[in-house]
């Protein structure tokens, strides 16, 4: 009895013995398991990374050539801008000149020079008396002198020139040769007694104060037509100064590089340099 009891401890023994390293076994084949898992994880996400990019740029090369092929084909900038509706500058202008006119407000004016004297350096002590003939040259130079009441802040100065129908119609010229586009005007001084401006030579000429600015003598038709040229009374070279109310000033009329004749007379259309009063 007490050998077979020794047996069957032995064995229950060598039983318990065995069971521990099964576990352990197990433990190392399932750590085993979890480690080449999370060798394998970064590959899988990294897979599927690679194939959601393939999908999102299959999507945008349909999406553009769905564009593409679309039956109405992209305008161009040219096209675009001309589809715009073209709106007419001021459309309303004539209707707020009316409502002026009927309301009796005063509007700008322009303003025939009280004087147009001529003066010569080619012959300085030349006298030339007060008139409607105008001469400018290199040698020649045109004092000009005006008087305005203005209810307007500004007044202005322009070569003025009318279109060539209106001329032609109106029995006036003028002959001219080279560059008319920056006639200088100077602010000179203005006499105490404005009547010695009916006769001047060039020695007895007022003397210069400082150059107001240039003047462009050729036809506003073609002014008006030349988008630089806009606008051009608001800014410089335009000779412009302050008219508030009773006003004098007198300018001399210089051209370095032009010869221009014609006559200034007071009837339209206006041919000449004017002063106009600046709204």
């Amino acid at each position: 009895m007490a050998s077979t009891h020794s047996s069957d401890m032995q064995e229950y023994t060598l039983l318990m013995s065995a069971a521990p390293e099964d576990g352990m076994q197990d433990e190392i084949e399932l750590k085993s398991r979890k480690h080449t898992e999370q060798q394998h994880s970064p590959r899988f996400l990294m897979l599927l990374s690679v194939l959601i990019t393939l999908v999102a740029i299959g999507a945008a090369a349909a999406f553009h050539l769905s564009v593409l092929s679309d039956d109405e084909p992209l305008l161009t900038p040219k096209e675009i801008t001309s589809s715009f509706r073209m709106a007419l500058p001021s459309p309303n202008l004539e209707k707020g000149r009316d409502i002026m006119m009927k309301k009796k407000y005063k509007l700008p004016e322009m303003i025939f020079p009280t004087y147009i004297t001529r003066v010569n350096a080619a012959v300085p002590d030349t006298v030339y008396e007060s008139g409607h003939s105008v001469i400018l040259s290199p040698t020649d130079s045109m004092i000009y002198h005006w008087m305005t009441n203005s209810p307007w802040q500004m007044c202005y100065i322009s070569g003025f020139v009318s279109p060539s129908e209106l001329l032609v119609a109106g029995n006036k010229s003028y002959r001219s040769e080279g560059d008319l586009s920056a006639i200088e005007i100077w602010n000179v001084t203005t006499p105490a007694n404005t009547g010695t401006l009916t006769a001047l030579s060039w020695n007895t000429r007022p003397a210069r104060i400082s150059l107001l600015g240039t003047v462009n003598f050729t036809s506003v038709e073609a002014q008006r037509r030349t988008l630089q040229l806009d606008g051009q009374e608001l800014r410089p070279p335009t000779p412009r100064f302050h008219c508030l109310g009773e006003t004098e000033i007198t300018v001399e009329v210089a051209c370095k590089a032009c010869h221009l004749e014609f006559e200034q007379v007071f009837s339209t259309p206006p041919l000449g340099f004017e002063l106009l009063q600046l709204a």
